[in-house]
Parts: C-alpha cells; structure tokens; sequence
C-alpha cells in the first residue's frame, strides 16, 4: 500500500481530539481501580477480552445481535479479568460512548480504553467514562509524547499498557519504565500477523514488567506457549468476536487452556 495505516488513521484521529472540548480538561479526576492486579488473579488464563465489531484488515467481523453491553456482561460472566474497548470508529466501529455505557453495568470491572490515543484529552475522556487503563502505542508516538503521555495517565489514576511490535519500538519503551508492555504480533504499518514477533520480544523484556500478548492468538495450544515462554497475559478480540455469543466462546477457550495445563 502506499500509505500505511498508521499515517491514514492519524488525520482521523485528530479530527476526533479537535471536537473534544478542551473544558473536559477540568474535570479530570483520579480513578482508583488498579489495573494491574489482573496479573495477581489466581484464576488463569488472564484474558483481556476484546469489544471489537470490525477491523481494517478483516472488515466487519461480528455478525451477532448482541450490543457491546451484552457482550461485555458476557465476557464477565465467562471469566474474562479485564475488557478491552475499542473506541475507534472508522475503521473498527468502535465508540467511547461504549466505555461509560459498560462500566454502568460493570461497575467493578478493569476496562482498557483502546484507541489511537495521541492527546491528554483522549485519556482523560476515558478516565472520565470508566476506563482505568489505556493503551500507547509507541508506533504512534514520539519519544517525548509517548513520555508526557504515560505520565499524565499514571496522574489520573490509569495504567498504562505500552503497545510495541519490534525491537526498537521495545528500547524506546522501557525509557518510560513501564509496568506493563503489549507485544502486539500485528505490524501496524502493513497489518500483516506473525506470532514470531511475540517469540523473539519477550526475551529482552525486563522481569519486572508484566507482558501482555497482543493479537493473531486464536487457540489454547498457543496460549500455553506464550505462557511458558513468559507471557502474562493475553488480548484476544478477533477470534471470540467471529462467534455469535462472544462470551461462551471465552468460556470453551479457558476450558481448553486449564485442559492443557
């Protein structure tokens, strides 16, 4: 393609943070749910579950009735530890509205905020409906706003996960110190999947941080690799949102894991 992903979403975006009204700024208050506790759960696998209703390398990918709310409830119910909400709209129909409509109803739920996030304003909207994480993505930020960023997330209360995909984008990463870093296996320059990449990164990551894997799991069998390289947990949206009932595909999914272990 002549124009990778990221340089075609970035317009999108900022036309998105230009109608965010800078009032909001005034409202930002600290959120007290630590998202890192995921991690100390004693139920595994820990599976962040993704709300994703399309993508640009798929197209529309949940052709179910439910609305997000459901699902959310869904995922819960199945023994999801955390859910992943997209609020991208034009290329994964996702919407920020979703977040404060499910944190209505899961009021004690760790909720990710997944976004193309390059403005305070973005994370602090978040903040504002429910989420108590947000992702970064160090493909999409330079080296100082990915820095300003992350710290003003920590100040509101939200825990920030640190998206890398190759070694360079990991060194730039760990200059922040992060707790917890997402290998995404999905090149978002070309959108092309390679579980290799989560291989080979999660040898150079500090023992210190908590690592999430990001994208192309579709099995249990590969979910027990990761964990037995050192994986802590997993972001998985595709393969349960190709199901009618999203949530009782998660739950036939940590059944097979806690088979395989």
């Amino acid at each position: 393609m002549n124009v990778n992903f990221l340089e075609k979403i970035r317009s999108h975006v900022e036309r998105r943070v230009e109608v965010i009204p800078d009032s909001l700024m005034e409202m930002a208050k600290a959120n007290t749910l630590d998202f890192c506790k995921i991690f100390t759960t004693p139920s595994k696998p820990v599976i962040i579950s993704e709300i994703k209703f399309a993508s640009p390398s798929q197209g529309q990918i949940y052709q179910g009735q439910l609305n997000h709310v459901d699902i959310a409830s869904s995922y819960i119910t199945a023994g999801a530890v955390a859910l992943s909400v997209l609020a991208e709209p034009d290329y994964f129909k996702g919407n920020i509205d979703f977040i404060k409509d499910i944190r209505a109803v899961c009021p004690e739920s760790h909720i990710l905020l997944k976004d193309f996030v390059l403005s305070k304003k973005q994370i602090v909207r978040g903040a504002l409906y429910g989420a108590n994480a947000v992702l970064l993505i160090v493909a999409f930020l330079n080296k100082d706003l990915l820095k300003e960023l992350y710290d003003y997330s920590l100040h509101l209360g939200l825990t920030p996960i640190i998206e890398v995909h190759d070694a360079l984008e990991l060194e730039q990463a760990l200059q922040v110190s992060p707790n917890i870093i997402g290998i995404n296996n999905r090149n978002l320059q070309t959108l092309e999947i390679s579980l290799d990449t989560a291989r080979h990164l999660i040898k150079h990551i500090p023992d210190h941080c908590y690592v999430i894997c990001e994208s192309g799991i579709d099995s249990a069998v590969q979910i027990q690799e990761m964990m037995d390289i050192g994986f802590d947990g997993f972001l998985i949206g595709s393969m349960l949102m190709r199901h009618e009932n999203p949530g009782m595909e998660l739950q036939k999914l940590i059944s097979e894991v806690r088979n395989e272990s």
